[in-house]
């Protein structure tokens, strides 16, 4: 067996198979750990990642500075807006002695747009500018996530409006306060006191990661169209600020070492940095985003590859949980399920549920409603036999081709032998006996 084989085999099978139940402690964390990391890993096999965020490159340069600009204003009215250069040169500070000339450059545009001379078309198309910057941060993520329903144009309104006015406002805020604080009177005398000296430096250090970390996990948290636990957003946000940092650090480095790069592109060269750090930047963003939607749903990885590679264990099985699910709801009588709650029962993605529906919506044994919204059986479980499940799974959808059996073919003959086999093991099966060993879930209200 070849190393490229061995490597596939522990990636897609070894790895998931292992039970953590037998593991301590410390084994069990590392292995989520592993799983989290190659699942991350493995998503750069189709190069969506990096081409979405040159996508978010290419928007940024647009939008950055009528995005600024509108910032800037909303700032101003609260009295902060004194801030944001220095807020901005902190973020391109590993760009080096180029970020001053990048921020100076930039703050100087936002400072020619008058917004008085602007006029209504003018402003409209400022905010369009920043509303599409945002929406392609929202597209991005919910590529992620698999969301595929965007935010309405009313939510769309009210969420980037909110975004746009309070967002910048509490962030820019909360540097400022803390760049106050380390100024304040009392603070420097603290410093020359121990243990309050070495306290306060250590803090310095690590308050603004753990903004950081706030910043990102908010941003994971609000920006995709799907319900993301506290918990998942939280560790998308402390790795996206890990992450940020060792590449801040490291690009502060390859800068002072790449004279050569301003020989060869001249005046350009700044620009070609400021390009490379808003991709690496934007990467950075979209690699959180993947280790909070993997943390989620810690078996989307494995549960997509056996989907795309059309396993019909997999798909046989998906379908009865989702219809065991539906099972006890409509036995309760609760209202219907929305597909994000469905979801979240499972413990599936959102995209794999949506598709499964769409087959057995197809098939006849769920029906949509409008009203309340949400998915539910059509008929009661004891009138849904397993066998016609599986056959939908098998043959599609109706009217179902079943083939047709020569006897005197030894291959055909051992297939209808099967499958006269799993006829008579599941004869009077229903989907009401996958319910017995289940315990009920909540309620969702009648």
């Amino acid at each position: 067996m070849t190393r490229s084989t061995r490597i596939s085999q522990f990636t897609k099978q070894d790895l998931w198979t292992r039970d953590l139940t037998a593991m301590s402690l410390l084994q069990r964390l590392g292995t989520q750990a592993l799983r989290l990391a190659t699942a991350v890993g493995m998503e750069f096999r189709h190069r969506l990642l990096d081409a979405r965020a040159a996508g978010l490159v290419y928007t940024t340069l647009l939008s950055l500075v009528p995005f600024l600009a509108v910032m800037f204003s909303v700032l101003k009215g609260f009295n902060v807006h004194h801030v944001i250069e220095p807020f901005l040169a902190q973020t391109l500070e590993p760009l080096g002695p180029k970020s001053r000339e990048i921020t100076a450059t930039i703050i100087g545009f936002v400072d020619n747009i008058k917004m008085g001379v602007l006029g209504v078309f003018g402003i409209a198309g400022l905010f369009y500018t920043t509303y599409s910057l945002i929406d392609k941060m929202e597209q991005a993520l919910n590529a992620i996530w698999q969301v595929k329903q965007g935010r309405t144009w009313e939510r769309k309104f009210a969420d980037y409006l909110s975004a746009v006015l309070v967002g910048p406002v509490l962030v820019v805020s909360a540097f400022g306060l803390l760049a106050s604080l380390q100024s304040h009177t009392l603070v420097q005398h603290l410093v020359k006191m121990e243990p309050f000296g070495t306290l306060l430096v250590w803090s310095g250090d690590v308050v603004p990661f753990v903004m950081l970390c706030a910043v990102f996990t908010f941003f994971y948290k609000m920006i995709p169209n799907t319900h993301v636990h506290m918990r998942s957003a939280v560790v998308g946000g402390v790795s996206a600020a890990i992450l940020w940092i060792i590449a801040g650090e490291a690009f502060a480095k390859f800068v002072a070492a790449s004279a050569s790069y301003s020989a060869i592109y001249s005046s350009f060269a700044v620009l070609m940095l400021f390009l490379l750090w808003l991709y690496t930047g934007w990467m950075i963003v979209l690699i959180g985003a993947q280790f909070s939607f993997f943390h989620q749903y810690p078996t989307a990885y494995l549960s997509r590859l056996l989907w795309e590679q059309g396993t019909y264990v997999f798909r046989e099985q998906l379908a009865l949980k989702v219809l065991r699910v539906l099972g006890h709801h409509y036995l309760k009588g609760d209202r219907p399920l929305r597909l994000p709650e469905l979801s979240s029962e499972l413990n599936m993605p959102l995209s794999l549920v949506e598709e499964e529906i769409e087959r057995l919506v197809e098939n006849g044994f769920v029906g949509r409603l409008q009203e309340p919204e949400g998915v539910s059986l059509i008929k009661s479980p004891d009138l849904i036999l397993v066998k016609e499940v599986l056959d939908s799974v098998r043959n599609g959808t109706p009217p179902w081709i079943l083939p047709h059996f020569d006897t005197g073919d030894p291959v055909a003959a051992v297939l209808h032998r099967r499958d006269k086999a799993v006829e008579r093991a599941l004869v009077g099966e229903t989907v009401q006996s996958l319910l017995q060993d289940q315990p009920p879930p909540q309620s969702t209200g009648a």
